[in-house]
This record gives structure tokens, sequence and C-alpha cells, in this order.
């Protein structure tokens, strides 16, 4: 995938490196202490505000813009991991940055954990960030049915991106979007014998299964709610799937590279994936968004409760979601914003491939949650793979 993995791990075609060069790199913060990293100042007076977020919100021009608007100095450490992100935040570093940008389904468990007793990440300050009233709608809904706690939100969207599957519109025509043809060895006349691969993967592929067999319903609390039974029935039929399948594959360069040389016709995928096929002139790979559903993740800031910058962090969070900002994060990983308003700021190619998107295309999307008895998928996806 281009995208987050199960644990939210970023892999490297969906980040551009050559388009950051020379952004901030790490810094090593272990064994400092709060109070002498919030509220600290830089050199010229501004508060230093601390990220532990993804690589290309390091981009050089971002931070400038940001620097100088908010009035801060940005020291971004990066981070390939939403789990890595939750570890460290979950170890105590929650005191030694400002704000964290992990995946959707991290920020729920960030919420529910604490210490000594205390709450480790802080209630949005709506009146600070005012760009969060004009993201998309269905950002707000995803927004306020994860990460409310007593009538507050503890998140915010930033950018997003999603899964359904691609094939190769050279050999199979155009049809009616469905994971349909993930587990049918022919499929609108084409032999997909031997032409079909899966993400290597127990969430993304087992919920593609899930989606198909029309297990939708689990996917509506907060978090995906498989029964046993529904397991079993996902096992059975991704069993029966593999005398169609190629094989599963984890990394998204692998999946790119493959595809381009035409060893698979159907695959499982993100968008950002089909985007950098695009980018290299492979204009038949098609992105396909199954009428059962896309799942979809997003990048959702946090700041800390131990933060003295709150107000500065929010703001922020307020300019990663901002018009121009959010376009330049659009841009250097193939991602929309989920601010509407970067169409302002794209080409009309730029909005096609990672623009605006139009709304009626986010009403199918899943979004990634924790999975209730992860046990026993993990238990179920060993006896798939070992079939």
């Amino acid at each position: 995938m281009a995208g987050a993995t199960s644990d939210g791990t970023r892999t490297t075609s969906r980040r551009r490196l050559l388009e950051i060069g020379g952004a901030t790199g790490a810094i090593a913060l272990s064994g400092c202490l709060a109070s002498d990293l919030f509220g600290g100042t830089s050199s010229g007076g501004d508060p230093t505000i601390h990220v532990l977020t993804w690589e290309e919100y390091a981009n050089d021009d971002i931070k400038r813009r940001i620097e100088e608007t908010v009035g801060v100095t940005l020291e971004i450490t990066k981070s390939t991991s939403s789990a890595k992100m939750f570890n460290q935040w979950n170890q105590g570093e929650y005191k030694q940055y400002d704000i964290a940008i992990p995946n959707n389904n991290y920020v729920p468990k960030m919420l529910a954990a604490t210490k000594d007793g205390s709450p480790m990440i802080a209630p949005v300050d709506r009146d600070v960030v005012t760009n969060l009233d004009g993201i998309y709608e269905t950002f707000s809904g995803f927004a306020e049915n994860q990460f409310t706690k007593d009538g507050s939100i503890y998140g915010v969207p930033i950018r997003f991106g999603w899964y359904g599957y691609s094939y190769d519109s050279r050999t199979v025509p155009e049809h009616e979007e469905s994971y349909e043809i993930l587990f049918s060895p022919t499929f609108e006349g084409v032999d997909l014998s031997n032409q079909i691969v899966m993400y290597d993967n127990h969430f993304k592929a087992m919920s593609a299964a899930a989606l198909y067999l029309g297990f939708r319903d689990a996917f509506s609390g907060a978090q995906v709610t498989l029964t046993a039974s529904q397991i079993e029935d996902v096992k059975t039929t991704m069993i029966e799937q593999k005398p169609t399948l190629q094989g599963y594959i984890a990394e998204d360069p692998r999946y790119i590279k493959q595809f381009k040389q035409g060893n698979f016709l159907v695959g499982q995928s993100g968008r950002n994936e089909i985007v950098e096929l695009w980018d290299q002139g492979a204009d038949w790979a098609t992105m396909a968004t199954p009428k059962e559903g896309a799942l979809a993740w997003f990048e959702s800031a946090v700041v800390s409760a131990a933060s003295e910058s709150k107000t500065k962090a929010w703001e922020v969070i307020n300019e990663y979601i901002g018009a121009k900002n959010g376009a330049t994060l659009a841009k250097t990983g193939f991602s929309p914003s989920v601010n509407p308003e970067t169409k302002s700021e794209l080409s009309s190619e730029e909005n096609e491939r990672f623009g605006a998107i139009d709304p009626s295309r986010l009403e199918d999307m899943v979004p990634f949650k924790t999975v209730e008895n992860e046990d026993d998928w993990q238990t179920a996806w060993e006896a798939i793979k070992a079939a």
C-alpha cells in the first residue's frame, strides 16, 4: 500500500523523499525533562513546538510558513509507524512532545490511555482550530464518532487515503466496482487464475473479505466486531480464494513494480499507489472504490495534556489543515487534505490526482478502527496463509 498498514506503518513509496530533502530530521529527546521542552524558546525568542509525525510534515515550505504565521519554531521528529508513536507516547514521551499525528485508529488508544489517572491528550480548542469547521463532513463525522469523550473532541483530521482494488484496464473491462472481483476465478469474461494479489496484512485482507461477504455492520461501531462465526466465514472464503491468488504483497514499491510489469491483473491496493503509477505514465492502472465499502485512513493530530504551549500547538495544527499547507502535504504524499479548499492551491491535474474529492465518493468509506478480538483474526489469518 501507499498509506498505512494495520499498525499505521508508512512505506517508502508513499513518501517522496526527494521532495523533502533538507527537511528537519529526527531529534533525540530521550531523557529530556518536560520543563526543558515545553515553553522553551528558540534563539529568536519564539516558543518551540515539538511534533512527532510523518516525514512530509517536515517539508521545508510547510515548516517555514507555519513558523512565520504562528510565531514558533517547529522541531519535527519523523516516524514511520502509528504504533511506534503510540508506544513512545504511552511510555511517557507525551511529556516530550506538544503534538503527535498518528493514524485515526490510534487516537482512541491515546484517549483511553492515562498516566497516574490523568489523560495524556487534551481536548481540541475549537476557538483556535477554526479550519476544522470547513473539513469534509464525512471526516467531521468520523472524528465525532471516534475521538469524542464527555462531549469534547480530542483529535483533528489532517489528510486521508483509502483502499479498494486496482485493475489493468487494458485487459479487465470497466465494471460495477465490487470486491467480488477479488474472489472470482473468472470475471467479466477474464480468466483471473493466478492474476490476483492481496495485502499481506490480516486487517486489510480480512476486512475486504468481510465487506465482500456483507458484514458491513461489523464496521459501524467504535471497533470492528466480527463474530466468531463471521471470522470463520472470512477464513473459509479466503482459503477458497487461494487458487486465483498470485500471492500476498506487503510493500507498495513491490506492488507498483510488479503491476507495472504486468505480473497480475487485479490487486487490493491503496489509491496512493495508483496515483504513483499514473505519475509514472501507467494510465491504464484503474483504481476502484468498491460498493461494499472502502477502508479509509486519516492522519489525526492530538496535543499532549502535558504541553505548556497548547494554544500554539493548536495554532500549528490549524495551519496544517489550511488550504496552502494542506495542498503541499497532498502533493508531497499523494494524499488529499480533509480541507476541500485545497483545490484553490492545486492545478487541475493535481486536483484530479490528490486534490478536492467529490463528497459523494466519501459516503461509502469505512474508517480504520481497532479490532475487538484481534487475536482471533490473527489465528484465522495464520490458517489462511498456511492453507
